[in-house]
């Protein structure tokens, strides 16, 4: 591995890299790019060992050979593609993952998504009227963790609203609870779906999102998806929407409250918007990175890996790569994006990612419209984390004119 002869701030971190560090999550900007300047890959000694890809072009090349690195072994360290805990479809390589997306993709088609708009600003208006009388809140407590669970559970899955309060608190302990707690949290997320299943199973089809996963698909030996994998594909739904979208969420309000000029901009012109929420994409790019194991000894960037040995692909830090954006560390609402990676790429890119796009732009319009003068405070900036697999804002205070409620 190439390095820069100069010591850098961050050399530390660089010379046994983890993904998790505080400081990295702190300085992520600035970790970036002392990375970009000669480190296309890195090691860490963490979790038994793996490497980091953090190139825009190897991250996107290797994306597209599953046949050398493959996602059955799982998608972060100390995963190990147990056959009773495996998320479908990310976990698993075509042909079997390209009959699920293909068999899933109709539902996340941009027409269809975008039909849901208006059940989408009724989510977002009611979640503004839980905090505009106060004139601040914690945005991510308050709105950002609760709009995509809504969203999905009740448009994409048809959840009983009466149901949403339970689901809505399981997934918040999955995702945003304690770590001690979070797998409690994902059992009951996954005890939920799968009783849901079997109650609907029952049921006249509807012809939805959830009926297509009971249908389910063929194994790659002509047989049914046997239950479990039809469980886990609708786990890995939720699991792979709510953090991500949450944090894109976080960061548009990071974004307007904190760039007063460019919130005007926004509020003067919405033809920027769209634009600007691709921008916001890459730059709050919430998949910090998910991992693939070598199936034969091989090379990464120059480096040569060993079969068996995990790479972390860092879409994250991808999305910083001066080579394919200029001044990377910089928002520009009118950057033209030609690929944006931030969503993955390749056979298992993000399937839900035009939802995610959707949920933005309309909590960006409301925001405007309702909180024009939203602004983070001085000193209380957001609170950053980091997983292996996650970029995480843990609170965002913001202050805003106190409003009038829109809805009974």
């Amino acid at each position: 591995m190439s390095k820069p002869a100069v010591k850098m701030r961050f050399q530390h971190l660089l010379d046994n890299f983890d993904l998790e560090a505080q400081e990295f999550a702190d300085n992520f900007d600035e970790v970036c790019e002392e990375i970009h300047q000669g480190h296309p890959i890195l090691r860490s000694e963490r979790y038994g060992g793996y490497w980091v890809v953090t190139g825009f072009d190897d991250v996107r090349k290797i994306t597209l050979d599953y046949q050398t690195w493959t996602n059955t072994n799982g998608y972060e360290p100390l995963r190990m593609g147990d056959d009773n805990a495996r998320l479908y479809p990310l976990e698993i390589d075509p042909p079997y993952q390209t009959r699920w997306r293909q068999g899933l993709g109709k539902y996340f088609a941009p027409n269809v998504i975008q039909a849901r708009q208006e059940s989408i600003r009724h989510f977002v208006n009611g979640l503004i009227d839980n905090i505009i009388e106060t004139g601040q809140c914690d945005f991510i407590d308050a709105f950002a963790a609760g709009l995509p669970g809504r969203v999905f559970f009740s448009t994409m899955l048809g959840v009983p609203l009466s149901d949403l309060p339970y689901l809505q608190g399981a997934a918040d302990q999955a995702v945003r609870g304690p770590m001690e707690g979070r797998m409690e949290g994902w059992n009951k997320v996954g005890a939920y779906l799968n009783d849901y299943m079997l109650e609907r199973q029952k049921q006249r089809p509807r012809g939805d999102f959830t009926d297509a996963i009971i249908e389910g698909v063929e194994l790659d030996n002509g047989e049914p998806a046997p239950w479990l994998h039809k469980v886990f594909v609708m786990v890995d739904m939720v699991a792979g929407g709510l953090a991500t979208t949450t944090f894109l969420l976080g960061g548009l309000a990071h974004f307007l409250g904190t760039h007063p000029d460019e919130r005007k901009r926004l509020s003067d012109d919405p033809d920027l918007r769209a634009n600007a929420v691709e921008e916001l994409i890459r730059y709050y790019s919430s998949i910090l990175a998910l991992g693939r194991t070598a199936t034969r000894d091989t090379e990464a960037c120059g480096q040569p890996i060993k079969e068996g040995e995990m790479i972390m692909l860092a879409y994250a830090v991808a999305s910083r790569d001066p080579r394919e954006f200029a001044n990377p560390s910089r928002i520009d609402i009118e950057r033209q994006i030609g690929t944006q990676i931030a969503f993955g790429y390749g056979p298992h890119r993000c399937i839900g990612n035009q939802l995610a796009r959707l949920n933005t732009i309309v909590a960006m319009d409301e925001i405007l419209r309702r909180m024009p003068d939203i602004e983070v405070p001085d000193g209380a900036g957001p609170k950053w984390f980091h997983s292996t697999v996650t970029r995480d804002i843990l609170s965002l205070p913001v202050v805003f004119t106190p409003g009038r409620k829109e809805q009974g």
